[in-house]
């Protein structure tokens, strides 16, 4: 037997090998080998890290406050263009100036009138493009002073702006206008260890990180190597954890392949849209894994998987800090929302949570940092937003992923642990004492597991199921028997045991028509484990006591290999020997249930399922209280 078992380990472990090898091999090729900004700082923070040395040529641009005063100094400073108009004649006719003018109006023609004087800052031009010289020029408020002329004379400028002109230069300089205030020349030191990062400091610390696009040089061979290896460790860490809190999932191939699959398909888009310019690693919905997880295994192994996840792809992304701390919060109240996701109402609700808490990390990685709000900016916000949203199709994906990996997640189950499930309604009506009997082992099972810890749900479904192949002979056992005459009065006792552990066969048969998921199928196989059909073997025994068919009479296994099939066993033997009790008092059904799991430990019956001595004790009491609540045991009072 312990060979047997020492086989079954080496295949599990070189299983789990060649998955791994591959998962490792997708996540290597899927790394952007380019170099990526590393970086994290905020405004005002000592620089604890190595002198920062402009590692390529790259430009400083300006804010967008700074842009803005640049336009504005270009309209406070902007050329003007003028047309020239000879006016002494207008002058005359208009308001029939005295001839004594005359000699003025030609000194005003010839220093100009401007409607008003331009300052110093602007360039002055005629229409023409030639430079013009205005700074003598009059105005015709000046000439009405000058010469004490009412304001009613009107004094037409001999100069006139020209405004499309005007406008058309402005705008060609608004063209021209560079977004860049310099360039950081490679090998400039941006930043050296245990400075302060003042507004200049961050400026260009931004302006890089803007500009590192990985156009440098690739990782070297050392680089990849240490790569390499970074995956192993993590892949070695996945697999020192299930086996240690996990071990059905390496047991199970559709189990181990769904879950690396899951995580280095997370872990390939993630690092895909690192390398893509115009995506970003938030865009990836990471909250599904948790979510996916918890409905195939359990809420630990959800996030154990998701904090391993993001520490596989955070050493290849930019911004790493920012994306960790904003998928782990995600992840992390995802799992505590989505508990179980059997409502559209709830699953709704959950991602409403989920979204506020996302937008609320982000404006604070944002404050932290300082960062300015532009559409840039907030890319990633919105990209995350995006993901949370894929949350709502997760029903069709859980229904994909069971076909794809023919594994079996929470809401199967809860349809298979319907008791209107078209088979157990069969039950129901051509077995209504099994059916009765599953319905209190799965009361029982169910209890049990939430003292020890277990999959309830799988508990509960299979102990509904275990006992589905007595729909074939119901008449046969004694929970449906309505009269005292018995049909294994007129059998054999090998034929009767042949008929009893042929139980287990027709259910398996009837479980596979139905496509019952193997998980559940365990159940069936697995309930009796290797025991024997002690009333007929004992019966047997008495009449041939030197026979050799002794083995006729045992179940033909396998024994359970789970804590959740052990606990069915031990829930099926105990209902049944209890319920065939005569007289049930407090310290008979003690007995009773002590008997039997004893019987169970000394055969050798939980040897291969992950169940403790603790955990069997744990059960045991467990079950001598819920008996006694079934069969209204009152205390046993001394006598006087």
């Amino acid at each position: 037997m312990k060979g047997l078992d020492w086989l079954q380990s080496r295949q599990k472990w070189a299983y789990f090998i060649v998955v791994g090898a591959v998962s490792t091999a997708l996540i290597f090729l899927s790394i952007p080998f380019k170099a990526q900004f590393q970086y994290e700082y905020r405004l005002g923070q000592i620089w604890l890290e190595d002198d920062l040395i402009a590692p390529l040529d790259y430009v400083l641009p300006k804010s967008s406050t700074e842009m803005e005063a640049s336009r504005q100094a270009l309209i406070d400073a902007k050329d003007l263009y003028y047309d020239y108009n000879y006016r002494i004649e207008d002058w005359q006719n208009s308001w029939r100036a005295d001839s004594s003018l005359l000699d003025d109006m030609e000194i005003w023609q010839r220093r100009g009138v401007v409607e008003a004087l331009p300052s110093e800052q602007h360039q002055i031009f005629l229409h023409n493009g030639t430079p013009l010289d205005i700074s003598n020029a009059l105005t015709p408020e000046a000439i009405r002073a000058a010469y004490g002329l009412p304001d009613s004379i009107q004094i037409t400028p001999t100069l006139l702006l020209n405004t499309s002109i005007t406008d058309s230069a402005l705008a060609y300089k608004f063209d021209a206008l560079t977004p860049n205030k310099g360039i950081i020349t490679k090998g400039t030191p941006i930043i050296l260890r245990g400075a302060t990062l003042t507004q200049d400091k961050f400026d260009m610390l931004k302006a890089l990180e803007a500009n590192y696009d990985g156009s440098g040089e690739e990782i070297n061979l050392m680089g990849r190597i240490g790569a390499l290896a970074y995956i192993l460790i993590l892949i070695a860490a996945i697999a020192v954890y299930l086996n240690q809190y996990d071990p059905q999932i390496l047991a199970h191939s559709s189990s181990l392949n769904l879950y690396m699959f899951v995580i280095a398909g997370a872990a390939i888009a993630t690092l895909w849209s690192a390398s893509i310019s115009f995506l970003n690693p938030f865009v990836v919905p990471l909250v599904l894994l948790p979510v996916l997880l918890r409905s195939f295994f359990n809420d630990r192994l959800a996030l154990v998987s998701h904090v391993l996840l993001l520490l596989l792809v955070a050493p290849f992304i930019s911004g790493a800090v920012h994306f960790m701390v904003v998928q782990f919060a995600a992840g992390l109240i995802t799992l505590f929302n989505i508990r179980g996701i059997y409502k559209r109402s709830q699953l709704f609700q959950s991602t409403l949570i989920i979204m506020v808490v996302v937008i609320i990390t982000h404006i604070s990685i944002y404050l932290i940092r300082q960062i300015e709000w532009s559409t840039e900016a907030i890319q990633p916000l919105v990209s995350s937003l995006i993901g949370v949203l894929v949350l709502l199709f997760i029903f069709p994906l859980i229904y994909f992923f069971e076909r794809t990996f023919r594994v079996v997640s929470d809401l199967t189950l809860l349809e298979l642990s319907d008791t209107n499930n078209p088979l157990l309604k069969r039950l129901s009506k051509e077995a209504p004492g099994t059916f009765q009997h599953t319905m209190q082992v799965a009361n029982l099972a169910e209890y049990a597991t939430e003292l020890v810890g277990g999959n309830t749900l799988l508990v509960r479904t299979g102990a509904l199921y275990h006992d589905i192949g007595k729909i074939a002979n119901p008449q046969y056992f004694t929970e449906n028997q309505t009269s005292t005459a018995s049909p294994h009065d007129e059998l054999s006792y090998l034929e009767s045991a042949e008929i009893i552990i042929g139980h287990v066969a027709d259910g398996i048969e009837l479980a596979k028509k139905q496509r019952l998921p193997d998980i559940v199928v365990d159940f069936i196989r697995t309930h009796h484990g290797t025991s024997r059909v002690e009333y007929f073997y004992r019966k047997f025994k008495e009449d041939h006591p030197d026979a050799s068919q002794f083995e006729s009479f045992q179940y033909p296994g396998p024994k359970p290999f789970s804590k959740e099939t052990a606990i069915v066993m031990m829930s099926d033997a105990v209902e049944a020997s209890t319920r065939s009790l005569p007289e049930k008092t407090q310290s008979k059904l003690n007995q009773m249930i002590d008997k039997v799991i004893d019987h169970q430990l000394t055969t050798g019956q939980y040897d291969n399922a992950d169940i403790t001595l603790k955990d069997i004790n744990t059960i045991r009491d467990a079950f001598k209280k819920f008996m006694r609540g079934v069969y209204h045991v009152r205390i046993e009072y001394p006598k006087e």
